[in-house]
Formats: C-alpha cells, structure tokens, sequence
C-alpha cells in the first residue's frame, strides 16, 4: 500500500494565494496524502476557500476553531492529527512542483536511516514569476553548521515517528519553529539533501516587517543557544548574536519652499 503523506497547510489570510497552494496539492502525481488546512482566524475570506476545497475532494480535512493562536501552534495541533507515514508542511502562500511529494518519498525510502529531507527550493514575486534558486539549500548539510545556518529550508518530508520522538512543533516558539524542530531532528536522526527544486517559495513585501525580522534574530538565538546546551558543545562554542546590515540608497526628497 503506497504511504500516506500528511501535509499540514495553516492558513491566515492568504486568500490571494491560497488558491494557487491548493491547487499544487490536487496536481501531486503521489495520491495518497492528506491536506490538513487549520485556519487561524482569517479575515479575508480564506476559511470559505479551504472550506470549498474540503467540500471538492475529501483528502482537504478543514481544522482549528477560528481563533488566531499563531502558526507554531497551528502546525503543532494540525500534525498533532496525523494519520500519515511521513509529514510535511506547505505554506499557504507558496507552491508545490506536481512530483514534490513522489521524488522526496523515493529519496526518504531509498534512504531508510533518514529521519527528514529537504529538497532544493526557488523563489518566486507576488505574481508566482521566477526570481532566483534559493541559497539557503546550496549550502552544504551538517548537524553543526545547521546552528548559525538555517540551509534545511523547503521543502521538507519527516518521518513521522521520527516527529513524534522530538516532540514535534514547540507551540510556545513565537518565531522560527521551523528551525527549532530542525536543531532537534538533526541531534536524534539523519537528515538527507535532495539537491532538485520542488518548492516554490513566494517571496511578499507584507511577510515579515522590520520588527519581526529583528525580532525572528533573537528568536533563533535563543533557540541556536539551547541546541548548543542540549548537545553539551556550551563549553566548546559560543555563539555571538551578529547582525547583517546593508546600505540603501534612496533618493532625497526636494525642497519646494520658494
């Protein structure tokens, strides 16, 4: 029997976008998943859409109570409810290649020692046109490197009881869950690389404002930080908190006093 893949979509406010996501599910030529979309209190008509999917085709199960908890939480409790061999998840704003799930399936099963992979991943604009191959992928994998860099990127397939060994999402991580659950995965199982771009990931001028950005730094520090510690390293390493900065060149606005 072909394995069941779970794929947790949280939903919030991307009804532009959502669409389109959805839509890169149905297209999988791997049947046999699961979408499992938790709204998380959308207000622009998103809920109607996964409600309309769920309504198409009976592998969209539609969860959460409406209520904005944030999408550590929503990941957390939608794979809390899954039924599948493996896990993953898609953004509701970005975009699965139609052979996204079979090609990482074939590599997790060609693979069996591995407890996640992740495949390469390109960026696309607000329009889904193509900008660019994604960098952080291109970096080489290590258990070690992954503490300054996070390269374990998009898309990612997880065994699930390798999921369920770490503990899965932590709820109460505000940003970079993501790369929480990573740290954790890299320090129990092996973690491959399939070097094909099966994900597109849109970048949006609205995703992530000034604060949160500066705000998602600290975050991943204080989560690099209890890696370090898990992995008895604290007194070999230090981490320092580094911030990149860059010069903007913008025009200078004109004095039209007479």
């Amino acid at each position: 029997m072909p394995a069941l893949i779970s794929i947790a979509i949280p939903i919030y406010n991307t009804a532009r976008f959502l669409a389109a996501a959805l839509d890169s599910l149905l297209a999988q030529d791997h049947p046999d998943w699961e979408g499992l979309l938790w709204d998380d209190g959308s207000t622009d008509g998103s809920a109607e859409i996964a409600a309309d999917y769920a309504r198409r085709d009976p592998r969209f199960h539609v969860l959460g109570g409406g209520c904005q908890n944030g999408n550590p939480y929503a990941l957390a409790n939608t794979l809390a409810l899954a039924r599948g061999d493996f896990v993953g998840v898609l953004d509701s704003d970005d975009v699965l290649e139609p052979n996204a799930l079979s090609a990482m399936l074939h590599f997790m099963q060609e693979n069996p020692g591995l407890g996640m992979a992740y495949s390469q991943h390109v960026e696309i604009d607000e329009a889904g046109d193509f900008l660019r191959l994604g960098t952080r992928c291109q970096m080489p994998y290590s258990s070690q490197k992954l503490l300054v860099d996070f390269m374990t990127y998009h898309f990612r397939l997880i065994r699930t009881n390798a999921y369920q060994a770490v503990g899965g999402y932590d709820p109460s991580v505000d940003e970079s869950a993501d790369y929480d659950l990573c740290l954790r995965l890299s320090e129990r199982f092996d973690i491959g690389h399939l070097p094909q771009p099966l994900y597109r990931y849109r970048i949006r001028a609205d995703s992530i404002s000034h604060g949160s950005r500066l705000r998602q730094v600290r975050v991943t520090f204080d989560i690099a930080q209890r890696a370090l510690q898990r992995r008895g390293l604290q007194s070999q390493y230090a981490l320092s908190l580094g911030v990149r900065a860059r010069h903007v060149l913008r025009p200078k606005q004109q004095d039209t006093d007479p």
